[in-house]
């Protein structure tokens, strides 16, 4: 029994059409049609004369229409004419779609039988092969949501947050030799001041630098997210997510390895940090989104040289 945490339902709806396993399970056409037509006559004796008509126009998903006129002449009679016509017209075509958590076994047996998975000795882009190792999963908007700067400050520092002193009032009332005795009563509020402020400033400077980079990526990545297992790195869609991201942070643990469906499309021989970058140029401007996540990812080690760059198909416990 599989449990699935991700699965790119089009991109192994793909696969398998090429496989001569298509995903289209039901398909029909359904063509309609209908016309009336109704015809009437009218002759009747009367006193006054005169001439009417009327006009009547439908909308809709079946459009009708119906048109009446009527004249009278002398005092002898009148005359009336009536026609009415509606016309119906349908056509659906209905397409049904089949994608659930059997293809991807129907996949796997197809690339085993056809022999098209890599042996995992020496990976080449478009190789398949499937992982199996713990991960470690990053969310770059969770990651800048969970870095608060505020929050966190307030938390951190909130034994300091009323008393009326500010750090730099507090250390130079520290360095005073001579205090008054108003001075004196705040001696040991600035102390607390100082200590404080000096002893959470390289954590808070930490989380600042975190925020940042959780910033930039989400705003390079978007709906996207990444994963990574052993030296494979790839971006996982958010709308194949079986999970919410905040639930998949609690399983990146080294207790229960996981699966990956994936395909190689590279690898990673260099990683740019920002002084290898060069001098850029208007060819290399589509160069300038990867240089950005070389730098942010490559400062946490996140992305290493010599990682492979990977498309995730599939994510499963099993």
């Amino acid at each position: 029994m599989k449990e699935i945490i991700y699965l790119d339902t089009d991109k192994i709806n793909s696969m398998l059409a090429q496989l001569d396993e298509g995903l289209i399970s039901n398909f029909s056409m359904e063509m309609s049609g209908q016309e009336t037509k109704t015809n009437s006559n009218q002759i009747s004796k009367g006193k006054n004369s005169g001439m009417s008509a009327n006009i009547k126009v439908d909308t809709g998903l079946f459009p009708g229409g119906s048109l009446g006129a009527g004249a009278s002449f002398g005092n002898n009679g009148s005359e009336n004419e009536i026609l009415t016509k509606t016309i119906l017209d349908g056509q659906k075509d209905i397409l049904n779609k089949a994608f659930h958590d059997y293809a991807l076994e129907l996949l796997i047996e197809k690339l085993e039988t056809k022999k098209l998975f890599s042996d995992g000795e020496k990976f080449e882009e478009g190789d398949l092969y499937i992982e199996k190792s713990t991960f470690r999963f990053y969310d770059f908007n969770l990651l800048r949501d969970s870095m608060d700067l505020e929050s966190m400050n307030k938390f951190m520092r909130s034994e300091i947050e009323d008393l009326d002193m500010s750090y730099n009032q507090a250390k130079n009332l520290l360095k005073k030799i001579n205090l008054n005795a108003k001075e004196r009563e705040k001696i040991d509020a600035a102390k607390l001041i100082v200590s404080t402020t000096e002893n959470t400033q390289p954590i808070l400077g930490i989380f600042k630098q975190i925020n940042t980079l959780g910033t930039l990526a989400s705003k390079l990545l978007k709906d996207l997210t990444i994963i990574k297992s052993n030296n494979m790195i790839g971006l996982l869609k958010k709308e194949y997510l079986r999970e919410s991201t905040e639930s998949l942070s609690f399983r990146t643990d080294h207790s229960r390895e996981v699966k990956m469906l994936i395909q190689v499309i590279g690898k990673k021989d260099t990683i740019f940090n920002g002084y290898n970058m060069g001098t850029l140029s208007v060819n290399s401007l589509d160069l300038i989104p990867n240089m950005m996540l070389d730098i942010l990812l490559g400062s946490f080690e996140i992305l290493e040289v010599g990682d492979l760059l990977v498309t995730p198909i599939a994510v499963y416990y099993e």
